[in-house]
């Protein structure tokens, strides 16, 4: 029996039978989430703003609603693997980071390997260095990470196995958004770069553009100030609509009111078929959407509200394939 049990501590470690890679707008099959605990005490009526939280979080109902979560992807197929089970060197730092619950931040997935993120400080310092723990626990390779200390990029959007989505947010420097495209585009063929206003209701990618479909997608088009295409060897401006149109996608716009309430950001479980707050979208985009053809599985919030974010940012997703 302790030689068995050996064994799966060093199958844990090694995660050698782990599938990852998002290039492909395919089923969803498999989650890293981080449940909440003891960290969410951290957060109270004097430095909510500090942690970046809307409002204080009612922990009971907020770590009930994120297990309720988990259990709709479970039901729909999708395996999720628990962040705490793979950390073992940084789990102290844990407890110190009531934001680690937004997983999908911290990271993207590719086929080659995971993009790191730089989380800023002081209130998300460091919660990458635990996610990267995790990941090589798991087996999944680092891609792309920041060595220097001077400047935060948090987060990207992964396209296709050719393209990637860089938004220049609240939460991006741009010396490190300029590195990041000068290393990336040695794997990758392609760098959309927008630039967006400097604030929170566009702290992330995801809260201007997602994608439903390879064809379709939701998207905030007024935050859209600067749109640049780069590749290994040239840079020029687009027209962001434009030039996805001119790769088969079309864009369904949301509106201001919409975008406030995270239209944007959501789960597709499969191409056509996203997870979405039944509090983001309007009626008539609803309508829209089934126009479409798209499945709406739809998921109420309360509790999870106090975080300031979306069940996508509480997901970051590992693998997805086509069949």
């Amino acid at each position: 029996m302790g030689c068995q049990i050996e064994k799966l501590k060093e199958e844990k470690k090694t995660g050698s039978s782990i599938a990852y890679g998002c290039d492909e707008l395919g089923k969803l099959k498999s989650v890293l989430v981080h449940t909440p605990g003891d960290e969410l005490n951290l957060v109270n009526e004097s430095n909510y703003e500090h942690w970046l939280y809307d409002e204080v979080p009612d922990i009971s109902g907020y770590v009930e609603e994120h297990r309720q979560y988990q259990g709709l992807l479970e039901s729909n197929g999708v395996r999720v693997y628990e962040l705490s089970d793979h950390v073992d060197e940084n789990r102290e730092l844990i407890r110190k980071m009531p934001n680690l619950t937004f997983l999908h931040d911290t990271a993207v997935i590719s086929g080659k390997g995971a993009l790191l993120s730089k989380m800023r400080p002081p209130a998300r310092e460091n919660e990458e260095v635990v996610v990267k723990e995790a990941l090589n626990n798991l087996g999944i390779p680092i891609l792309s990470e920041f060595n220097g200390s001077k400047g935060f990029f948090e987060g990207c959007l992964l396209l296709s196995k050719d393209t990637i989505f860089v938004a220049d947010t609240e939460r991006h420097t741009y010396p490190f958004i300029l590195e990041f495209i000068s290393n990336i585009l040695t794997e990758f063929e392609e760098v959309i770069y927008t630039r967006i206003p400097k604030a929170r209701r566009y702290m992330h990618p995801d809260t201007v553009f997602n994608r439903i479909r390879e064809d379709l997608a939701l998207a905030y088009l007024p935050a859209f100030e600067e749109i640049c295409l780069f590749t290994e060897d040239s840079s020029e401006r687009i027209d962001f609509k434009a030039y996805m149109q001119e790769k088969g996608m079309e864009i369904v716009p949301v509106s201001d009111s919409e975008q406030n309430r995270l239209a944007c950001s959501f789960v597709p479980l499969e191409s056509g078929t996203i997870i979405h707050y039944d509090t983001s979208l309007d009626r008539d985009t609803k309508k829209d959407l089934a126009g479409e053809g798209v499945e709406i599985i739809p998921f109420h919030p309360e509790a999870l509200l106090a975080g300031g974010g979306s069940l996508r940012c509480h997901t970051l997703r590992l693998c997805r394939r086509k069949k």
